[in-house]
């Protein structure tokens, strides 16, 4: 029984390993596979080709298109003001705004008026005697002999003629300044401030008041230079028809270039104006009217004025004005582009002499295809580039990549700016 005990553990790692040695002569041997190489993971997106309107973003300060200092032109104690005519007050075009005292100017029509009235008499005298002198002269000669000037009295008559001018020029200047003691405004508008109030004594060329206009209103908007391309200017002056086309000409449109001439019209373009009032956002239409006359030298920008109609007229229906001194968002309408492609900045790829996409075709191989670029917007960029309905566009970073290398496309696609 000893020996029983100490052979059979030994016994039985015997049977295991014959057991292991039968299993192991018995398993088949794996089948080899060669393992195909995919390519790395991409991501693409789809860019279809589209027709999109260009819209030029700028941002400005609203002025009122038309500003002045209220002058006097004649000298006087103010005796009334209307009611408006304080800083922050409105009027309308006539309304009168203040009146200096009257009564030395209505003495000086008086006056006047007496002096024409004796000229006219020396005027009338004159012309009796040289009437008298005519039929004298008649009477005495005849037809024989032709009398002088002199005799018939002719420069005395001049004289009294041009005495009565002067003093019909004297009254008409005398009620001119009698009109001018009422100061009217010359526009609808607002007041800025004023320097004058009723009992004080204001003279010529004494500012009294700063005005501006509310029937127009002006934003100055600085862009750069290159996007005056993308909409209509106004002409800046009537150009006339030259014998030479090349000369003083304006060009045609071009919008599948990036090199497109400038489009001039009659008009500029339409923009939209945004601006928020009293907690309120509110949109006004508006149009560029012109450009000022020279680029900014220090940041090379161009100076677009966009001139809004009736700035208060929203007030009627309960909408916000467009005040003087707001700071607005200006969106200027473009052209429309046809057959172009947004695509992410990123994926826009750079060489040596152009700029490439990296487009995946039906076959899943990376291609390299030249593109044009257009114009820079808000969620990319705006491309040409010749590709089929199939193609698609990688987004992806890769460290190496060779024209027709084998790629794996995610099934994940994303959006454009995402």
């Amino acid at each position: 029984m000893k020996w029983i005990k100490k052979l059979l553990p030994l016994l039985i790692i015997c049977v295991g390993i014959a057991i292991f040695g039968l299993l192991v002569s018995m398993r088949k041997k794996p089948e080899r596979m060669e393992q195909v190489y995919m390519g790395p993971l991409v991501e693409v997106i789809e860019a279809p080709p589209q027709k999109i309107k260009i819209t030029v973003d700028g941002q400005g300060t609203v002025r009122p298109d038309a500003q002045i200092n209220l002058v006097p032109q004649v000298s006087g104690k103010i005796i009334s003001r209307n009611d408006s005519f304080k800083s922050g007050g409105s009027f309308s075009k006539g309304d009168t705004l203040c009146r200096i005292d009257p009564r030395d100017y209505l003495l000086a029509v008086r006056q006047a008026n007496a002096e024409v009235a004796q000229s006219q008499y020396r005027y009338d005298v004159s012309k009796q005697e040289s009437d008298l002198a005519q039929r004298e002269w008649q009477r005495i000669h005849g037809n024989t002999k032709k009398p002088s000037e002199l005799v018939l009295q002719l420069p005395q008559l001049r004289a009294s003629k041009a005495a009565l001018t002067a003093a019909e020029a004297r009254l008409e200047g005398a009620k001119l300044k009698l009109e001018r003691t009422t100061l009217r405004a010359p526009f609808k508008g607002r007041v800025r401030n004023v320097q004058a109030d009723v009992g004080q004594h204001i003279n010529v060329g004494q500012p009294i008041a700063q005005l501006y206009s509310i029937e127009r209103a002006e934003i100055i908007v600085p862009i750069p230079d290159e996007d005056l391309a993308w909409f209509t200017l106004p002409l800046p002056f009537e150009i006339s028809e030259s014998k030479d086309a090349s000369i003083n000409s304006v060009s045609s449109i071009n919008e599948k270039k990036q090199n497109i001439p400038l489009q001039y019209d009659g008009q500029g373009a339409e923009a939209l104006v945004e601006g928020v009032f009293a907690g309120r956002h509110s949109v006004w239409s508006g149009r560029v009217t012109r450009t000022e006359g020279e680029i900014d030298p220090q940041s090379r920008m161009a100076r677009i004025v966009v001139e809004v109609e009736n700035p208060y007229g929203n007030i009627i229906n309960g909408g916000s004005p467009l005040m003087v001194g707001m700071f607005v968002n200006v969106k200027i309408a473009g052209r429309y582009l046809d057959n172009v492609r947004v695509v992410p900045r990123s994926a826009i790829r750079k060489s040596s002499q152009e700029s490439l996409i990296w487009i995946c075709d039906t076959n899943n191989r990376l291609r390299f295809r030249p593109v044009e670029l257009i114009r820079r917007i808000q969620d990319g960029m705006l491309v040409h580039v010749e590709m089929t309905p199939d193609e698609r566009i990688i987004i992806s970073q890769l460290s190496s990549a060779t024209d027709g290398m084998s790629v794996r496309v995610s099934t994940q696609q994303r959006e454009i700016g995402s």
